[in-house]
């Protein structure tokens, strides 16, 4: 997307979340699919806008409300299962140089037992993630506006003064390969 001055960018007030998410890369992979489980419908809401509107800019709304879902979900799961929690993210720091998960299963099925037991939270199988998902929005789908190029084009070429000079002797593309591949072919 191009910026030009009639671009409206938001103001740092607009940007501004109550609480960004600060955790590292251990610690997320640890925690990551609950939060996702935890918070779906706002995520399924944030991407499909996103997707649907294709500027940022419109859906930060969606997207405070995905990170305050996110901070909800650590604050709850920090008061529950913190020790299964920093044991898990810990093993997955040092148990591999490439933060491997499959070096930890048993503290992951410790983690998986306190989530169930205490936030009512499964963990989503494998390949759940990859799988297409339908969602309906209660919001309406934006309507696309496409514009009329070739129409656009022969409104200027009628608007060119009758002396302006057009090239006919340009070449097509075919025309062009073509030669090249001959002269190619012939050194």
């Amino acid at each position: 997307m191009a910026l030009t001055r009639d671009v409206k960018m938001p103001s740092d007030a607009e940007l501004t979340v109550p609480q960004e998410i600060t955790i590292s890369t251990p610690y997320l992979k640890a925690v990551g699919p609950y939060m996702h489980m935890h918070c779906e419908a706002e995520i399924k809401v944030y991407m499909l806008r996103r997707r649907e509107l294709e500027d940022p800019r419109a859906t930060l709304k969606e997207g405070a409300a995905v990170t305050a879902c996110g901070v909800r979900f650590l604050q709850s799961l920090k008061k529950n299962c913190a020790e299964q929690t920093k044991a898990f993210a810990d093993c997955i720091d040092h148990g591999s140089s490439k933060l491997y998960v499959s070096k930890c299963r048993a503290e992951q099925a410790k983690m998986d037992q306190c989530v169930e037991e205490q936030l009512h939270i499964k963990r989503p199988a494998l390949g759940y993630f990859s799988k297409p998902m339908v969602y309906e929005s209660a919001k309406p789908r934006p309507v696309v506006v496409q514009r009329d190029y070739k129409a656009e084009a022969a409104k200027v070429i009628a608007e060119l003064p009758e002396e302006y000079h057009l090239r006919s002797d340009y070449r097509n593309y075919r025309d062009w390969r073509y030669n090249v591949a001959v002269t190619l072919t012939k050194s």
